[in-house]
């Protein structure tokens, strides 16, 4: 599996850049996540153990409020575009990839934490993202009202998928263990859905003008704010759960859900901010490339 997926990603990606025609499928993405969201959540998940979960979470999410702390004051400081700040800011809300278990065990790490901290970002991310993307977005508009249009986007995203799972769970497991049985080929909507966010933002760039973009700085920043946040966000995560749990702290803080964030700062902050979450996407698949390559998994976890 984790040969074709460094097959097909890079192909995805490379797709979606030279087939911006594909842009029309965008609407789809909403329902991309939906089935990651289910395939994922419908999953079995072993006993809390210790709370051990929400401390990682927890660490995470305080990493993202310092980064965004940090990344206001350097816009601030070289008076860079304020796209920057809304760009940077979605990436350190952003919740863990429906991809992070998978990945976690194929590293050598436990896929039922991974999973764990994956359901646990994600109900975060419900609260944080409307917050807190809606204070820096909504400087003309009410916080409240801003906040509850992104709650009212993300939530049945992830809120139905996860209804529907828990009771398909609790009522028919019998039918809930076959549904889990599909939950690795979340690698093949994932990776329709990359085709589906690159031919997008490829449309975008040629609408918007890439020679424009490009010189007014836009473009290159969006793609070396991604980069630098994609780099330092898997070296916290490791670095924070060196002492336990390296690989799943670094899937939880470096592995997104770019699908959800990318759609959500196209509807509420344009196409521009958008661009930073979706360079991530390149730079997040180059970075797991190279963790499957380098690191090598223990036998049994």
């Amino acid at each position: 599996m984790g040969n074709l997926r460094a097959i097909l990603m890079p192909v995805a990606i490379l797709a979606g850049i030279l087939i911006p025609q594909a842009h029309f499928l965008s609407p789809l993405l909403p329902f991309t996540i939906g089935i990651m969201m289910f395939l994922t959540f419908v999953t079995k998940i072993p006993p809390q153990t210790h709370g051990y979960t929400f401390k990682i979470e927890a660490r995470a999410f305080i990493a993202s409020l310092v980064i965004i702390a940090a990344l206001w004051g350097v816009v601030e400081l070289f008076h860079l575009p304020r796209e920057v700040l809304l760009g940077g800011a979605i990436i350190a809300l952003c919740p863990p990839a429906n991809a992070a278990p998978a990945m976690a065990k194929m590293l050598g790490g436990s896929a039922s934490l991974a999973l764990k901290i994956f359901l646990s970002g994600n109900l975060i991310a419900c609260f944080s993202i409307p917050i807190i993307f809606g204070y820096l977005t909504g400087a003309e508009a009410d916080l409240s009202e801003i906040a509850m249009k992104i709650f009212n986007t993300i939530q049945p995203i992830i809120s139905i998928p996860l209804a529907f799972a828990f009771g398909l769970r609790n009522f028919y497991p019998e039918l809930a263990d076959r549904a889990a049985k599909y939950q690795k080929y979340t690698m093949f909507v994932w990776t329709f859905s990359v085709f589906i966010i690159l031919s997008k933002a490829s449309f975008d760039i040629r609408e918007m003008g890439f020679a424009d973009l490009w010189n007014s700085g836009k473009l290159p920043l969006m793609a070396a704010v991604s980069l630098v946040l994609c780099l330092l966000q898997f070296w916290l995560g490791w670095v924070c759960e060196r002492g336990r749990r390296p690989i799943e702290g670094s899937q939880s803080m470096g592995q997104k859900n770019t699908t959800l964030v990318i759609w959500v700062s196209s509807l509420y902050a344009g196409p521009v901010v958008a661009l930073a979450p979706t360079c991530y996407v390149v730079w997040q698949n180059l970075v797991l490339s190279y963790m499957t390559a380098k690191i090598k998994p223990k036998k049994d976890n």
